[in-house]
């Protein structure tokens, strides 16, 4: 399956490419994150992974939630403050 993503997060988005994706088709948004952290080289500790705000489709998303072929994902940072 086909998942559109776009990342939003400063901290990340000039690392992880946003675009087509290509995934299993019982992918979950955390096999996303996980092939696109792989394809940009990239690490992130624990602490920042548990920031994000994932967004499918227009409704709210987690780690575990299962993709959709043709599924658009965006993924923002949790801003502190008040």
């Amino acid at each position: 399956m086909i998942i559109e993503a776009k990342f939003f997060s400063t901290d990340i988005a000039d690392k992880l490419r946003s675009g087509a994706y290509e995934l299993p088709e019982c992918a979950t948004v955390s096999d996303l994150m996980e092939k696109a952290m792989t394809e940009a080289g990239l690490d992130l500790p624990e602490e920042k992974r548990n920031n994000f705000v994932f967004v499918l489709n227009n409704s709210p998303a987690y780690s575990n939630t299962g993709l959709v072929d043709g599924g658009k994902l965006r993924v923002l940072y949790k801003i502190a403050g008040g």
